[in-house]
């Protein structure tokens, strides 16, 4: 169709052309004959000749304007109207005029035809991923709110409305104006006048269930999100039931608690037992070995007791820094003295990079030697036979910044926060201890006013690192 259009177009053309091409040569062919006449008829046929040159000009610049300038104008008033009617093609753009007019409105109809059908595509995944969106907010169980710059409520799914104690979604719903529940509402009002890109909170309410009081937990997440519209940027709001998660973690705290005071007792006794044994019979290589695995065992024990024990007290608040001068390098030489039996039975290098005489900081000394100690007794774990640890410490810019470093295999990428919740462990590892270890360690740190880190990748062994100020001032 393409090829015949051209075709008709070319021929058209030719006769248009050889039609102005006469009407111009018309005056030029009279003039050039002009002297061919006799002298009178001479004078009047170049005055004829003179007369019509720009009559003919005229003309052809009409058939010219009249060919190409008229349906260029409607073709720019229809592509203006395509583009304001959102790219709907309403209606095609008409042929008239020369035949090259033609060709361009036919090339356009097609353009816009083609920009139209796009268009619809384009709407029509826009809608069904707008459908699946909404089917997957409207079918969970947490509440998701979005609430731009002046409170007003640009979506709520019925789980968040029924929470607030709001009916329905309306333009009118103002937040946390319309919000039923005081508890929401003040938790809301702070969230909504904070600067703060990201916020995570609690609150505690009390709903009904069958007619019956119920005591719930809300974990509430909120994070800005900015349109062209808004001045300010707005918030993404979501809202957890974490009643059920709480009670699962307030038993685990119970049952820890009982079970660590009913086994300290009979575990000092296990220990001391087997200390007094060492002392009063005469070993052999063999009982020696069987002895030292008894008192071993009984220490990490110990320490995974101290360490639950300990964790309750910093959740708690109960914990008070003991806070006293202490040698870096001593404080090193401690930890290493306590682990070189079991790094040595294990074949593993365990060392302490040199420290700088005198360096000396505040802290509580059984507390930091407790997370030290955690952290080689992690790495004594998961480093291999052959394998290498090192334990250093340095002053940079009045903080202490102590380091474990293994050879092991390494933590997965995207974990490395993780591990430092309570009762988080790495999936190969869930059969040893109880995921405290590492908690224990943060809390502490953080207590010092620290922090600490972890740097692996998978396979190439891990460094824990953690900061404690250089003078430490008591927390809480």
């Amino acid at each position: 169709m393409v090829k015949s259009e051209q075709k008709q177009t070319i021929k058209t053309s030719s006769r248009l052309r050889l039609v102005m091409l006469a009407v111009v040569l018309f005056p030029l062919l009279v003039v050039a004959a002009g002297p061919l006449l006799p002298g009178v008829l001479e004078q009047h046929v170049l005055l004829f000749a003179a007369a019509l040159a720009p009559l003919a000009a005229f003309f052809a610049a009409s058939v010219v304007i009249a060919g190409l300038t008229r349906p260029m104008e409607k073709a720019a008033f229809s592509v203006k109207k395509f583009i304001a009617a959102d790219y709907r093609l309403e209606a095609a753009i008409p042929r008239e005029g020369w035949p090259e007019a033609g060709v361009l409105t036919s090339s356009l109809n097609r353009l816009m035809l083609e920009l139209s059908a796009y268009r619809a595509f384009q709407l029509n995944q826009v809608v069904e991923e707008r459908a699946k969106a909404k089917a997957l907010v409207e079918t969970i169980t947490d509440g998701i709110m979005l609430v731009d710059d002046k409170g007003g409520l640009i979506y709520s799914n019925q789980t968040a409305l029924k929470l607030m104690g709001i009916p329905k979604l309306s333009p009118e719903i103002n937040i946390p104006g319309s919000v039923q529940k005081e508890v929401f509402a003040a938790a809301l009002r702070g969230i909504l006048a904070s600067e703060e890109k990201y916020l995570e909170s609690e609150l505690e309410d009390i709903v009904s269930n069958a007619g019956c009081p119920v005591h719930k937990t809300f974990s509430i997440i909120s994070s800005q999100f900015r349109l062209a519209t808004l001045k300010r940027p707005g918030r993404a709001i979501a809202i957890r039931d974490v009643t059920g998660d709480k009670e699962i973690a307030n038993a685990k705290e119970a049952f820890f608690h009982m079970i660590t005071h009913d086994m300290r007792t009979p575990l000092a006794s296990i220990q001391g037992y087997a200390e007094l044994l060492g002392k009063l019979i005469t070993s052999t290589p063999e009982t020696g070995k069987y002895l030292q695995r008894i008192l071993d065992a009984s220490k990490r024990l110990n320490g995974m007791i101290n360490d639950i024990l300990n964790t309750i007290k910093l959740e708690r608040g109960d914990m008070k820094l003991q806070l006293g001068n202490i040698d870096a390098g001593e404080l090193l030489e401690r930890v290493l003295a306590a682990h070189e039996p079991l790094a040595a039975r294990k074949k593993i290098k365990l060392s302490v990079r040199p420290v700088p005489e005198k360096t000396v900081f505040s802290g509580d000394a059984g507390l930091l030697e407790r997370v030290i100690s955690n952290l080689v007794g992690n790495a004594l774990k998961f480093t291999p036979t052959e394998g290498a640890i090192a334990l250093a410490c340095r002053e940079e810019a009045g903080q202490l910044r102590f380091s474990v470093e293994d050879t092991g295999p390494g933590i997965p990428e995207g974990k490395g926060k993780e591990i430092f919740n309570k009762y988080s462990q790495l999936e190969e590892h869930k059969h040893m201890g109880f995921g405290l270890g590492l908690a224990m360690c943060k809390m502490s740190v953080e207590l010092h006013k620290g922090y600490i880190w972890v740097e692996s990748e998978k396979g190439k062994g891990s460094r824990f690192i953690f900061n404690v100020p250089k003078n430490a001032v008591l927390a809480r």
